[in-house]
């Protein structure tokens, strides 16, 4: 665990000095220092992270490069990328390296192009998104790209983000949610409409909504229905307690209830009103929707909500930077880094056997 909190550390205090100096030649350089610090550390990794055996036997099952290469059962460009690494290298650590290439290429884009502090964009990353993606499956390719194509919602280019989303579902099929993305930006809403939509959400969620997919997965529509089955189906099991997932849905209510009551301070206290600032907001709360629909139906179907929250990483620097003084700039990143080396840890814990220790291809 020193591994993990050791980086933590480090973040924390360069997020710190990000902030309070607002010095763009020292944010750059640092937040270059930890992007290729993590892409080097997330190709090298052996044995570490959650579903390592199960993407390394998806590698293994490829005896020669190309062939049948569409009827593996995996995301063609996911499928495309293990046999791209089998033909150019032969082993598992480059097709490890072509991924990495590709995530932190898109990460790098999309923190210094959108958010006013990349450094503590990383840092939220670290403590919510798979350690930055060091630990990445493939849902994290999707989600860079994903996260990327919000420059082409900012700057209205719905054509180029259609591409990019399109790009992302070849690696996860439940990038095609964030369509939803693209209408909801420009859109102004009441504090009153955001409060009745999250509340029906749950509704839909905990009440009615398994009757409604289960519905719709008796249609008969192909792929639609077979994977609407089978997350009812998987949730049967990862649900299988009352108690877990109510214990999932509170953590949850509780993580999203710390950032949205920050979001409306700001919003209607403080009057941030600034379209890409709106947009931003709009996005991170359909996502909360999305997760308080799917969860109660399925966790694995919940995941379809990481496109949206991941904009949390975005959306917090934007706050921060826009407080006037210094001191409130420093309260506000004091109260946030709180909340974050706080879901930090109990992620971690979750799943500490995974992670620790943090293997690689140079241990004996």
């Amino acid at each position: 665990m020193f591994f993990y909190i050791t980086i933590l550390f480090l973040l924390l205090v360069g997020s710190t000095f990000e902030i309070a100096s607002n010095n763009k030649k020292f944010s750059l350089i640092t937040f270059s220092f930890f992007i290729l610090t993590f892409y080097f550390l997330s190709f090298i990794r052996w044995e570490t992270g959650t579903d390592w055996d199960t993407y390394y036997k998806m590698y293994t099952w490829i005896k020669e490069p190309w062939e049948n290469i569409f009827h593996t059962g995996m995301e063609p460009g996911f499928a495309f990328i293990n046999n791209l690494g089998k033909f150019l290298f032969n082993n598992y650590t480059g097709v490890l390296f072509l991924f990495s290439t590709i995530i932190y290429i898109y990460l790098a884009r999309s923190y210094l192009a959108l958010s006013q502090y990349p450094l503590t964009s990383l840092f939220i990353a670290f403590c919510v998104l798979s350690f930055a993606h060091i630990l990445y499956v493939r849902q994290n390719v999707a989600l860079v790209l994903l996260c990327w194509s919000v420059f082409y919602i900012k700057n209205r280019q719905f054509k180029l983000f259609l591409f990019c989303v399109f790009i992302a579902s070849l690696f996860h099929r439940t990038a095609w949610i964030f369509l939803l993305a693209y209408p909801v930006f420009y859109k102004k809403y009441s504090f009153k409409f955001y409060l009745i939509t999250i509340i029906a959400s749950l509704t839909i969620g905990t009440i009615i909504g398994k009757m409604i997919l289960g519905y719709i997965g008796s249609l008969g529509l192909g792929i639609i229905s077979e994977k609407i089955t089978g997350y009812i189906e998987l949730g049967a099991e990862d649900n299988s307690t009352t108690l877990s997932t109510t214990s999932i849905l509170i953590k949850g209510f509780i993580n999203r209830g710390v950032i949205l009551t920050l979001i409306f301070y700001c919003k209607y206290k403080l009057k941030y009103n600034s379209t890409f600032f709106n947009g931003l907001v709009n996005i991170y709360i359909l996502g909360t929707i999305l997760y308080f629909i799917t969860l109660p139906l399925s966790i694995s179907l919940a995941r379809i909500a990481v496109y949206m929250d991941s904009i949390q990483a975005i959306l917090i620097p934007y706050i921060i930077y826009n407080q006037r003084h210094l001191h409130n700039r420093i309260l506000f990143f004091t109260i946030i880094a709180l909340y974050y080396s706080a879901r930090f840890y109990t992620s971690f814990i979750s799943f500490e056997y995974e992670y620790v220790p943090f293997k690689t291809i140079f241990n004996p």
